[in-house]
């Protein structure tokens, strides 16, 4: 379907037909343009007094035309062909300006959130050629040729600007005429560039088993600065315990969340640039995420976005060795999960099949979320029914005035370890987050207060 974005407002039908036109054009593989085709989106973008981008693939053929800056008409993260960060996303973009100038930032941020094979921009001038029959043609006063460039990554660095800092690693053009930009070989440009991305990517490879993270912080009025550094600091070791790499650490100060995004527009947008230029696959907030910021977050950034509470989950399904403690965990897991069930249209749509099973049927959505509340509810009885057990086996130590103590204390302040020397337990021990999560019960052999006599006791480790 050969759909116009953008802000479409006022235009004509007969403009409509000219936007919807460019999509029957097609440029040769190995040419970043053509003259021919600059100038009509020229014409174009001129008789409609507004800014014009036209995306084209690596075969020439035309697959979005939008009318507004490369911002406004960028293509969605999740419409976007997959790629690895070693390449570009096999799309260019043909943008126009109606003021003579440089690039601006939010377009070079456009073209590194998008990843763009290039962008080019049409400088115009506010008048064109007269055709026969009247109307603009338009024409181009100078092109500008930008594209991105590798750049070095410092892991597990804090970044607190919130400017964007696209120039670092992007690189503009001095001004072009038509026949300089057209004359240059794209194909060999674009394996230059994958060629140099190719050798960071191998330089910076981790683990393929290890998620590459990058963490957000928001500080909220009513926090402390220390308690805000205290809680990143530590849910970069609980992402370390979950098995993740933290590549950087991006945060901001509002005065309170959003409630769509739990951060700024343009904050967002930084964390989907920085995102992609380190290569990170996984976006791990501190701050609790709604459902409904969850998903808008990776809407936007084009990743997977889950927050602390979910990485402490991970680490507890990791870490639970006894029925009971993996009965509760799936239950905690699956209540965390099933708000955030999402989907919807044709692709979450599912019938039927036999009498009384015709017509809309039930959705995918709505099988699922059934399933989990049914998963739920056994997970739920089975914890009940060894609460039970252990009742019963707390009265039996409690009938025979077994004294019990209970090891308390923070998560990784040494519990494990201070039952393993009192008692030989031998329980796993280490300088982990939740490294033990299942409670372990020992004997003890101790002197008696009053009497001196060795007196059992029972000691668990919480």
């Amino acid at each position: 379907m050969e759909t116009i974005h953008g802000n479409l407002q006022g235009l004509k039908s007969s403009q409509l037909k000219q936007l919807q036109k460019l999509y029957h054009e097609r440029i040769p593989s190995d040419h970043i343009t053509t003259a021919e085709f600059c100038q009509r989106v020229a014409a174009i973008s001129t008789e409609i007094d507004e800014p014009l981008c036209v995306y084209l693939n690596r075969r020439g053929q035309v697959m979005r035309v939008g009318v507004g800056t490369p911002r406004q008409t960028q293509i969605p993260p999740l419409e976007l062909p997959r790629y690895g960060a070693q390449r570009l996303s096999g799309i260019r973009c043909i943008a126009t300006q109606l003021k003579p100038e440089l690039p601006s930032e939010a377009a070079l941020t456009a073209m590194a959130l998008q990843r763009l094979d290039v962008l080019v921009i049409l400088n115009i001038t506010g008048t064109g050629f007269q055709r026969r029959g009247g109307g603009a043609a338009g024409y181009v006063k100078e092109a500008y040729l930008a594209h991105l460039v590798p750049t070095p990554v410092q892991k597990a660095a804090i970044t607190t600007d919130t400017t964007n800092h696209t120039a670092l690693y992007s690189h503009i053009s001095d001004p072009l005429t038509l026949d300089a930009l057209t004359n240059q070989n794209f194909v060999e440009l674009v394996e230059e560039l994958e060629g140099e991305f190719e050798r960071q990517f191998v330089a910076q490879k981790v683990d393929s088993d290890k998620d590459r993270v990058l963490l957000v912080g928001v500080l909220t009025d009513g926090m402390s600065a220390k308690l805000f550094q205290d809680m990143l600091e530590e849910l970069a070791m609980l992402v370390d315990t979950a098995g993740g790499e933290v590549l950087q650490t991006v945060q901001q100060k509002r005065s309170r969340p959003h409630p769509q995004t739990l951060i700024g527009e343009g904050k967002v947008q930084e964390i989907a640039l920085t995102a992609q230029t380190i290569g990170a696959n996984l976006i791990v907030f501190d701050h609790n995420l709604s459902p409904a910021q969850a998903r808008n977050l990776e809407t936007q950034i084009g990743l997977r976005v889950i927050d602390r509470t979910e990485v402490i989950l991970d680490i507890f399904a990791q870490r639970a060795q006894s029925r009971a403690g993996q009965l509760q965990v799936e239950l905690a897991q699956l209540a965390y999960m099933l708000p955030r069930l999402k989907g919807k249209g044709q692709a979450m749509s599912r019938q039927g099949g036999g009498i009384g099973t015709r017509g809309p049927g039930e959705t995918k959505l709505e099988t699922e979320r059934r399933a989990i509340q049914g998963r739920i509810a056994r997970l739920q009885l089975e914890v009940t029914q060894l609460q039970a057990h252990r009742s019963r086996l707390r009265q039996r130590r409690q009938h025979h005035e077994v004294p019990s103590i209970a090891i308390v204390g923070y998560t990784n302040a040494g519990k494990s370890t201070l039952l393993n020397s009192l008692t030989n337990a031998e329980v796993y021990a280490a300088d982990q987050l939740f490294a033990t999560l299942d409670p372990t019960t020992r004997r003890l052999t101790i002197p008696h207060a009053l009497t001196d006599e060795p007196l059992e006791i029972l000691l668990t480790d919480t």
